[in-house]
């Protein structure tokens, strides 16, 4: 990755080295400039965007080539300028497809890889080497003069303006006490978690989310700072728990995605809980008080679309935690940690499915309750909403929330139901609004 093409664009090449034979493979990278060879001759079908290429033999390199423009959020390659002092900051996470922004990648949660990173800047260069394999969505970076803050095993990195104030510091320390609890839970000693050494995470400014959990680089929203304690502990806990259930052990498909989110949901709870004792509850009871998921009236199964699939209102992190109480209070907390700890080491770099893992716990799959939302008969008669801020959000996150938000917002009652079913059957609408006011129409079905 060249950084500093230009002010708003910068410039990436992957290069993907094949360990087997392959008859298809298909690459989606949304670059301008598409340059793609194969073993260094140019002889590859490339359609509207998509890179078809057929028959490669074991050992074939790959390399796709483009110019990238920043985006306007961490939805792929990210770059700005803080108003606050003019340092200059690029970030990038792949998750939620923002991977196709800026590599390229058939962009599946099983396409784990041995992968390094090299990033050019200013004459600068820095290569990274991931680790074990990993998947796409789980890359994330950093670049930037940030400043570090540390403790025993972990690293907190905040933009240059608001540097080590006692928030940041505060953070970090509940960062500590939510990383030996995991440790003590999976029965690891440290320095010896998944993360390795150092435990790193990155404080952005305009995260759409609260937290992603990018293995080695876990970016974080500034919102956390001034969260209630309960709720940040909860959060960093959740995705010190993906290091395990996530990233260590993926999810086979999209679909699969759900029940790791209640595995990290329900760690996150857990250790809140242990942290925080009766400080806590209040939190923890109304974090759990969810409904049921809501399906949407029409259209493809939001839970098998990279950019829908990992959302909380798609996911259902909550709800899938509630199963995985019970299938701990069934068992016993002891059996509980002790099969998941177990599937963790038996599984270690490998992609696995719902169905595997509730047979690594010993129990029948089970799945949260969910209400499919009812058609409407007359929606091209409704007019169109929300509007197009919210339709045009390019950000599945940024997209979900603007829907939610609008939702929320508006006064009429029941026309609004009516609007939002409309906007759901509307087949250009982007998945992620569907997937906010789905959540919003089956949260007013369960209260």
């Amino acid at each position: 990755m060249h950084l500093r093409l230009g002010p708003e664009r910068a410039r990436t090449r992957t290069s993907l080295t094949l360990s087997g034979p392959r008859r298809a493979l298909d690459l989606t990278p949304t670059f301008d400039a598409l340059e793609v060879t194969v073993d260094g001759v140019g002889d590859c079908h490339v359609e509207a965007g998509v890179v078809r290429l057929r028959d490669l033999r074991a050992g074939a390199r790959v390399t796709v080539s483009g110019d990238v423009e920043y985006r306007p959020t961490p939805h792929g390659l990210h770059a700005w300028t803080d108003a606050a002092d003019g340092s200059r900051y690029v970030v990038a996470s792949g998750a939620l497809g923002g991977a196709r922004h800026f590599m390229a990648c058939d962009d599946g949660p099983a396409d784990r890889m041995v992968t390094r990173i090299v990033v050019e800047s200013g004459g600068l260069t820095r290569s990274w080497d991931q680790e074990g394999t990993v998947a796409s969505h789980q890359l994330g970076l950093a670049a930037g003069p940030w400043v570090m803050t540390t403790a025993p095993g972990t690293e907190l990195l905040a933009r240059r303006a608001l540097g080590q104030d006692a928030s940041v510091r505060s953070l970090l320390a509940d960062t500590e006490h939510v990383l030996a609890w995991l440790l003590d839970w999976f029965d690891v000693a440290a320095p010896n978690g998944p993360w390795g050494s150092t435990y790193t995470q990155v404080l952005l400014p305009r995260a759409p989310w609260l937290a992603m959990e990018h293995p080695g680089c876990v970016l974080l929203s500034e919102r956390l700072l001034g969260a209630p304690r309960a709720r940040r502990v909860a959060v960093l806990a959740h995705e010190a728990a993906h290091q395990w259930v996530g990233n260590l052990v993926s999810p086979r498909s999209w679909s699969d995605v759900g029940l790791f989110e209640g595995l990290a949901e329900l760690l996150g709870q857990l250790a809140c809980e242990a942290i925080m004792g009766r400080e806590a509850t209040g939190y923890l009871n109304r974090r759990r008080s969810a409904g049921a998921l809501a399906l949407p009236p029409t259209g493809p199964d939001l839970r098998t679309l990279p950019e829908t699939a990992g959302l909380a209102e798609v996911a259902g992190p909550v709800q899938h935690a509630e199963l995985l109480r019970i299938v701990s209070e069934t068992l016993g907390t002891p059996t509980f940690r002790d099969r998941i700890a177990e599937l963790v080491r038996r599984r270690a770099g490998t992609a696995c499915s719902t169905l595997e893992v509730w047979s690594d716990l010993g129990m029948a799959p089970r799945t949260p309750r969910t209400v499919r939302l009812p058609m409407l008969s007359n929606a091209a008669s409704h007019p169109k909403w929300p509007g197009d801020d919210v339709l045009t959000q390019s950000d599945p996150a940024m997209a979900a929330a603007a829907a939610r938000h609008a939702f929320r917002a508006c006064s009429s009652g029941g026309r609004r139901v009516c609007a939002a079913l409309a906007v759901m059957m509307e087949p250009s609408t982007p998945a992620a609004v569907t997937a906010g006011l789905a959540a919003e129409l089956g949260r007013r079905r369960s209260h």
